[in-house]
């Protein structure tokens, strides 16, 4: 029973408040499924709450007016939902003042507000992975008296963080039939754009369709473009799935494409000037049979 006991405390969401505040929000029991980031801002918002409804008679009016700052520095930094991470303990939840990626958790957020990030860095030296009761922290007791708070609720506010040990990333291959349509897009745009460039350049049929097939490829690229997702599992893994080849074709694609429309530009361009009609009129002389001299008229027309 005992063992039971233990294990279920290590997946509580605070040690003081325990898991009080979600299933006040939600009527049951967090699990293994519940999304970390709301079990976290559920638990803040009713610490926050619980603590505004607290009218401590011994605080001077500074300290009540600094408590009542610290609360709504609360509320913006539950708000703002970016929480450390637990990196180091398997199968338990921990506090973590400053992770390695340099998130904060609210208790330090708080510190690091009214006092400075050096403060915060200095005690997250120490007890970086510490539930604030154990760290017996002598400027956490003195900052805590001067904001209106005792140790014991800055304790209730400390969350813990469910472990992340690694970051597994699933690379998702491109489907066969977008590769085979890039194929086929970027070779005709290909072929089309080296006929541009050739002898065969003044064809303004050859620009109109590559205008169209390159537009085409454009869409093509940009519709295939697929943002990576970030799922987090408690005591899990954080699994990342990438589509990093998929955008990679996208983006020549989106590339070739461009390529083509710009060479089918210009070549509708030339193609235009030197399609604009010119007349010439010449009037000249030239000797005939009898050496005397005879006037010619010739009309020329540039196309």
């Amino acid at each position: 029973m005992v063992s039971v006991l233990s294990a279920q405390k290590l997946q509580e969401i605070n040690p003081l408040l325990h898991d009080t505040s979600f299933i006040a929000a939600f009527g049951v029991a967090p699990d293994q499924t519940t999304d970390e980031q709301l079990r976290i801002q559920t638990h803040l918002f009713y610490t926050e709450q619980l603590l505004r409804n607290i009218d401590p008679e011994t605080l001077t009016s500074s300290q009540k007016e600094k408590r009542s700052f610290i609360l709504d520095l609360l509320h913006q930094y539950a708000l703002a939902g970016r929480f450390p991470v637990n990196r180091d303990y398997p199968g338990e939840r921990r506090p973590c003042f400053i992770d390695d990626d340099g998130s904060i958790c609210a208790v330090g957020y708080l510190v690091e507000q009214t006092k400075g990030r050096e403060l915060a860095e200095a005690i997250n030296a120490i007890h970086q992975y510490d539930f604030l009761l154990d760290m017996k922290e002598p400027a956490i007791n003195e900052w805590a008296n001067e904001y209106g708070l005792t140790v014991e609720e800055c304790a209730m506010i400390q969350p813990t963080y469910g472990y992340y040990p690694t970051t597994i990333t699933t690379s998702v291959d491109v489907k066969p039939s977008y590769g085979i349509s890039s194929g086929v897009a970027i070779g005709g745009n290909v072929a089309l754009s080296i006929l541009q460039l050739s002898k065969w350049s003044s064809s303004r049929g050859l620009a109109y369709a590559g205008l169209i097939t390159g537009t085409g490829q454009i869409l093509l690229g940009v519709l295939n473009i697929k943002k990576s997702t970030t799922t987090r599992y408690i005591n899990g893994p954080e699994t990342t799935v990438s589509y990093s080849k998929q955008n990679n074709l996208s983006y020549v694609n989106i590339g070739s494409g461009t390529a083509t429309i710009v060479t089918s530009a210009l070549n509708l361009f030339i193609n235009k000037k030197g399609k604009e009609k010119t007349n010439a009129l010449n009037l000249y002389s030239y000797p005939n049979y009898n050496n005397s001299l005879t006037v010619g008229l010739t009309f020329s027309k540039k196309i």
